[in-house]
């Protein structure tokens, strides 16, 4: 017997989104020793997770991938030598969550590619809740 099943579709006012940003190659002066004062090559990868519109129409509905694209390579470039590469990760991290209030979670890493030759890479990662970054913010005041 064949019976009819109400289908009707109801959209979705919010959905969780997970956007991933890879191999964003930039030069900055890194490091803890004296030859890496000069820009070396640094790999930044980042993973968002926003919640909004199931059905974004404008950028402004969306995460705005671009602004970590520029900080990572307009701006750092610019920026005088850090020794550690755990600067750029909790730097970027605080960016991403200072960038969009709808972000929930993000893991961010940054790799030397060039710093050993038996090595492909050697880098660092984290990964900070919304409760992380609010952590973070009150122990920098």
């Amino acid at each position: 017997m064949w019976m009819q099943v109400n289908m009707s579709f109801s959209p979705c006012s919010k959905q969780r989104w997970r956007i991933n940003i890879c191999n964003i190659e930039t030069h900055i002066p890194v490091g803890i020793h004296e030859h890496e004062k000069i820009p070396q090559r640094i790999i930044v990868n980042a993973t968002v997770e926003c919640s909004y519109s199931c059905k974004p129409e404008t950028i402004d509905e969306c995460f705005n991938y671009d602004h970590v694209r520029k900080l990572v390579v307009e701006e750092w470039p610019n920026r005088p030598h850090i020794a550690l590469l755990e600067t750029c990760v909790n730097d970027l991290l605080a960016f991403i969550f200072k960038t969009d209030d709808r972000t929930s979670y993000a893991k961010v890493s940054v790799c030397k590619p060039d710093i050993f030759p038996e090595t492909q890479s050697v880098g660092v990662e984290a990964e900070w809740s919304r409760v992380d970054f609010q952590k973070y913010m009150a122990s920098k005041s």
